[in-house]
């Protein structure tokens, strides 16, 4: 049997994220899911609280205004985000924008953490 690769398990563990209806709630009030982006052998991972709008809409981590700040912050030391690996806690965008509920950073901090051991980088950073 074939072994699978890192993104193959980020793509399955975003599916069973979907087919578990984990957060139901902002589920049912977002768009899509915002399942982390990225190089999955990244060495460097960032994570950031909630998707917002732009995210929510196109299903990416960080590709609005704290995106593009975040890619010209990368420039300034040589690397893309082709470089890295980008997630937030929460993986559904929160009614309005607003910060999510520390029960629904609890919900989702599974998920997070599974994320984590598969890419399982050498630097954590947190974004906020």
């Amino acid at each position: 049997m074939a072994q699978s690769t890192k993104q193959q398990d980020l793509d399955a563990l975003a599916a069973k994220i979907a087919a578990d209806d984990v957060c139901a709630e902002l589920r049912a009030q977002a768009t899509q899911l915002v399942f982390g982006a990225g190089n999955p052998d990244a060495g460097i991972v960032f994570i950031g609280e909630a998707p917002g709008k732009s995210e929510d809409l196109e299903g990416i981590p960080f590709v609005g205004r704290a995106g593009q700040f975040l890619n010209e912050m990368l420039q300034t030391i040589g690397m893309k985000r082709e470089d890295i690996y980008i997630t937030n806690i929460v993986k559904y965008r929160p009614p309005n924008n607003r910060d999510p509920e520390p029960e629904e950073k609890e919900a989702c901090n599974e998920w997070l953490i599974n994320e984590l051991k598969i890419i399982a980088p050498k630097l954590i950073v947190f974004l906020g």
